[in-house]
């Protein structure tokens, strides 16, 4: 049976040990606020009674019972928080640091294991905690991310290893950021600007058709990168038009300003020069910004 312990128990380590196998895994915690009198505290101690996780009152004792020790705090206090522990943890022990950070900082992280007993592991929690519960995905790096999952799976995780590189699983959440949260902000900003003429879902069918209806999925992502790298010049100058069109209707245009000096930035590169016919997919494009990057090294 293995022991696992939680530094922090907040919201998304109480719903992550909701439905753990309790016949596979032994859990523990440790929570600053826990001995609290205050309305936290007290919410730390039912809800770690609810789940028959067992609150111990410091760090040291967190070390010395756990196994495998998941770091659920703030992006924050990581790396202090790393570096406190390190060298607490007895042979064989994993770390595993689940906050929201850059890669860099996964990798600092990983700098205050060397010379530690334990392993260090960077992991990044893919989706919604209290929707997903035990079960959200959570992607791993370091060399003990396969044996991780091999001993916390069966016990009901949904731990999916990506490779021994440290940064690797933190740099998929983020930059998943940069696509999701990207186009919530461009979705925004063009129904905003649709309302004021009463067109919403002509514009939107527009997108549905080509992506449902048109192409693939994985055609519009070949597609769209396509284009940018041929057509940049082209579609930069009709970008300025756009930018000129929301600002005589009011609204604001951060996302398409956005957008227009992406295209242009693709044109200061030689990306439209070098593509004379349409590239053969992202693929294409990417082994070009490579060629790049190979003959600009900064």
């Amino acid at each position: 049976m293995e022991a696992l312990g939680f530094i922090g128990f907040g919201e998304a380590p109480y719903n992550f040990t909701r439905n753990l196998n309790r016949s596979m895994v032994n859990v523990f915690a440790f929570d600053v606020a826990a001995s609290s009198s205050d309305a936290r505290g007290e919410n730390i101690r039912k809800n770690a009674a609810a789940n028959k996780v067992t609150l111990v009152d410091s760090l040291e004792k967190l070390a010395e019972c756990c196994d495998i020790v998941f770091c659920f705090t703030s992006a924050n206090s990581a790396l202090p928080i790393a570096r406190q522990v390190a060298p607490l943890l007895h042979q064989d022990t994993i770390y595993v640091d689940l906050n929201s950070t850059s890669p860099a900082t996964k990798e600092q992280i990983g700098e205050a294991f060397v010379g530690s007993k334990a392993d260090f592991v960077e992991a990044a929690v893919m989706a919604s905690v209290p929707a997903n519960r035990t079960k959200v995905p959570i992607y791993v790096c370091g060399k003990k991310g396969p044996s991780l999952a091999e001993k916390l799976n069966p016990a009901g995780t949904n731990i999916r290893f990506l490779s021994e590189k440290l940064g690797a699983a933190s740099a998929t959440k983020m930059l998943k950021s940069v696509l999701f949260k990207g186009f919530i902000a461009l979705l925004t900003e063009t129904v905003f600007a649709t309302d004021h003429y009463g067109i919403t879902e002509e514009v939107l069918g527009a997108l549905k058709h080509m992506m449902l209806e048109e192409m693939t999925y994985e055609q519009c992502c070949n597609y769209f990168v396509e284009a940018a790298a041929k057509d940049s010049v082209r579609m930069g100058q009709e970008m300025e038009q756009v930018v000129e069109t929301l600002g005589s209707m009011g609204e604001n245009s951060i996302m398409a300003q956005a957008t227009q000096k992406k295209l242009e930035w693709l044109t200061e590169q030689g990306y439209c020069k070098h593509f004379i016919t349409r590239p053969n997919g992202y693929a294409e494009v990417l082994a070009y910004k490579h060629e790049l990057a190979q003959n600009n090294p900064q």
